[in-house]
C-alpha cells in the first residue's frame, strides 16, 4: 500500500505514527504492529526517512501479516445419532454390547474417552446410547464409521451392520459450521443407527451367564427319534425275553427226559 507523497517546505524532524485498523471481517487476527516513521529534512530539503519498530530498532520496511482462522464448530448443534440395539429372543439375563465409533484418519476430531481414533459405546440387553459430540477447528471432509464388536457370547448372531459418517466442515461468516450425513450400507441416509442381535440358545448349549441350561421341550425330529429309541429298547427287551424263556424251556425238557430213562 502506498500512502503518498509529502511535500516538506522546511528543515526539521518530523515523525509519524503507521498502525493498522483492525478489520471488523470476522475469523481475522490484524497484526497491530505501529511502526515510527520519522523523516529529517536538511538546509537543501534533501530528505531521511527512517522507520523504527516498537522496541526501537531500525525496520527496512513496513510489513503487515495476518492471519485467517475461522471459529472452532459448535458441538451443541452437531446431529448425535443415537445407537439403538435390539435383542431377539428370550435370553436368561442381559448380555453387554459393544459398538465402536472409528475415524477413517486417526487424527480426525474425537468426543471425549476415545483413544487412536476409536470410541467404545456399551449398551446392555435392549436399549440405546450416544458416542458423544466433538467440534472442529478446521475445513475438510471427515469419515467416521460405526460398528458392532462381535463378543462371542454363546447362543447370540451379532448383527454385521456398518454405518458411514460424513462431516462437511465449511467456514461461514468466520466460523465453521458442519453438514452431516449418516448412511447405511445400502447407501441410504439414516437418523438412528440400528443393530439387531438375535439369541437363540438351544438344548445343552451354554446361555449368556455361563451356567448349562436346561433341556427344553422335546419337538419336531427330536421327537420321532426319542419315539424310535423307546420302540427300539421295547423290542430289544421282548426278544431277550423270548431268549430267556426258550432257554428255560429247554432245560425244563431235559429234565423230564432225564428222570425217564432213569
Amino acid at each position: 500500500m502506498n500512502i503518498g507523497p509529502i511535500a516538506f517546505t522546511q528543515v526539521g524532524r518530523y515523525a509519524y505514527k503507521i498502525a493498522h485498523i483492525t478489520s471488523s471481517q470476522p475469523g481475522y487476527t490484524c497484526d497491530q504492529t505501529v511502526y515510527t516513521l520519522e523523516v529529517y529534512v536538511k538546509r537543501d530539503l534533501d530528505l531521511t526517512v527512517v522507520v523504527f519498530k516498537e522496541d526501537g530498532s531500525k525496520a527496512l520496511d513496513i510489513k503487515y501479516e495476518h492471519a485467517y482462522k475461522a471459529r472452532p464448530s459448535d458441538p451443541n448443534v452437531m446431529l448425535d445419532p443415537p445407537v439403538v440395539n435390539t435383542v431377539n429372543g428370550s435370553p436368561a439375563r442381559d448380555s453387554d454390547f459393544t459398538f465402536q465409533l472409528t475415524a477413517k484418519n486417526s487424527s480426525n476430531p474425537m468426543p471425549t474417552g476415545s483413544a487412536n481414533g476409536v470410541k467404545a459405546l456399551q449398551i446392555t440387553g435392549s436399549g440405546r446410547g450416544t458416542f458423544g459430540r466433538w467440534s472442529y477447528t478446521a475445513e475438510g471432509i471427515y469419515y467416521y464409521t460405526v460398528s458392532e464388536v462381535n463378543s462371542g457370547v454363546s447362543g447370540y448372531t451379532y448383527d454385521t451392520a456398518v454405518y458411514i459418517i460424513t462431516d462437511t466442515v465449511k467456514a461461514v461468516d468466520g466460523k465453521l459450521e458442519v453438514a452431516r450425513v449418516v448412511t447405511n450400507g445400502a447407501n441410504k441416509q439414516v437418523t438412528s443407527l440400528s443393530f439387531i442381535n438375535t439369541y437363540a440358545h438351544g438344548n445343552g448349549s451354554t446361555p449368556p451367564d455361563g451356567k448349562p441350561g436346561k433341556p427344553g421341550p422335546v419337538t419336531g425330529d427330536e421327537t420321532q427319534a426319542a419315539l424310535y429309541i423307546a420302540l427300539f429298547c421295547a423290542a430289544g427287551a421282548a426278544a431277550l425275553g423270548s431268549i430267556i424263556w426258550l432257554l428255560v424251556s429247554r432245560r425244563r425238557a431235559g429234565r423230564k427226559q432225564n428222570e425217564s430213562e432213569a
